[in-house]
């Protein structure tokens, strides 16, 4: 069936190839103009349509800023937001207004302002205008966004991609060929296994094939503590040892681009788990927490409770749906982006240095296109 699927939807790849490799060479001649802005702009994007763990990554390059005492604003389209044009996202906002991602950021760096829009150039004017003492925007997505330039690209590969045959949308998940990494500055290869030997980074990067310029550096994510769904932003009283002890019976729920990593650390933490899988940012309804009550009561053990992602805590936190989940153990787990051997530190540096330039448009590397 997947075969099939891929035959019958392999011409629409090439055709959409061919759009997007003349549109990057109408950007690389000048003839499609790209916006240059007077402040460091740093870009968190992918090759694929998900899962390569951008948003945490984003997080961890608002570690870095934070660490350094450096202004930052974030910026992201807001996939999925019934709202349009440009908005300033709040702590108490619903994730219907901003999307979940976007939230997600700004609940864990209220100090930092988040805005969303899908006109980035409007966006970054107006985030200019009313943020003049920023230091950095932070980009969350829009590699492929190239009528603005950012100073600093990061580009995340997800390490599974490295071993596995893709194609460009719809029959596979590239938005672009992954020739289109050229462009990049920083490379990270995302969701390495926790042990990864230098010789491994060695031969990988080699694989990657990078420009002498590019930074190329190695993560894996690391799951924390548990949160309950409506207080994220502190960890449980109880840790999550005590129901990994008492042999603790799960409900798992995940509407996420790729579970597996997550559904893997559950099953080998918690022998017995239910798995309810949604799709990627799936909006939850009443009659989707009624089913996850329902499944939830259906588990005959006394010991029992629900986990979910950070993502989808965005998505089921929401005010409509409280009531049903009253009284429930609901909790999320927290992701952590951990990077290999001295990797963070050199990462760390490469960001600090490029956020403290202060003169004119900024780029890492300016003789690059």
């Amino acid at each position: 069936m997947r075969l099939l699927r891929f035959i019958l939807l392999f011409p629409f790849s090439l055709c959409y190839g061919i759009v997007v490799q003349l549109r990057n060479l109408l950007f690389d001649y000048k003839i499609f103009k790209t916006k240059e802005y007077n402040k460091a702009i740093i870009l968190v994007g992918n090759l694929t349509t998900g899962g390569t763990g951008k948003t945490p990554h984003v997080e961890t390059v608002l570690q870095v800023l934070k660490s350094a005492s450096l202004k930052a604003v974030v910026l992201s389209r807001g996939y999925g937001r019934s709202s349009r044009g440009f908005r300033w996202v709040n702590t108490d906002d619903d994730y219907r207004k901003t999307g979940d991602e976007p939230l997600q950021i700004k609940l864990k760096y209220p100090e930092y302002p988040v805005a969303v829009d899908g006109n980035r150039k409007r966006a970054i004017s107006r985030i200019i205008k009313e943020h003049p003492e920023t230091d950095v925007i932070v980009m969350d997505d829009g590699f492929q966004h190239r009528a603005i330039r950012a100073g600093m690209n990061i580009l995340l590969i997800d390490y599974e991609d490295l071993n596995r045959y893709n194609c460009l949308i719809p029959s596979g998940t590239l938005r672009e060929p992954r020739s289109a990494a050229s462009r990049a500055d920083v490379i990270i290869v995302s969701k390495t296994p926790s042990f990864f030997s230098p010789m491994e980074k060695r031969l990988l990067k080699e694989r990657i094939q990078c420009y002498a310029s590019q930074e190329v550096f190695f993560s894996y994510m690391v799951n924390g503590e548990l949160c309950s769904l409506f207080d994220i932003t502190n960890n449980s009283m109880i840790g999550k040892e005590y129901f990994i002890e008492r042999n603790y019976e799960v409900l798992l729920i995940t509407g996420i681009a790729k579970p597996a990593p997550f559904i893997e650390y559950v099953s080998n933490h918690f022998p017995k788990f239910n798995h309810l899988r949604f799709s990627d940012h799936h909006k939850y309804s009443e009659y989707n927490a009624k089913r996850i009550v329902k499944a939830f009561n259906e588990i005959s053990s006394p010991n029992k409770i629900i986990l979910t992602t950070e993502k989808d805590a965005m998505r089921l936190r929401n005010e409509n749906l409280r009531n049903i989940f009253n009284n429930l153990p609901l909790f999320c787990i927290r992701v952590d982006v951990k990077f290999h051997q001295q990797d963070f530190k050199l990462f760390h540096d490469v960001i600090v240095k490029y956020a403290r330039q202060t003169k004119g448009f900024r780029t890492v590397y300016p003789k690059r296109k």
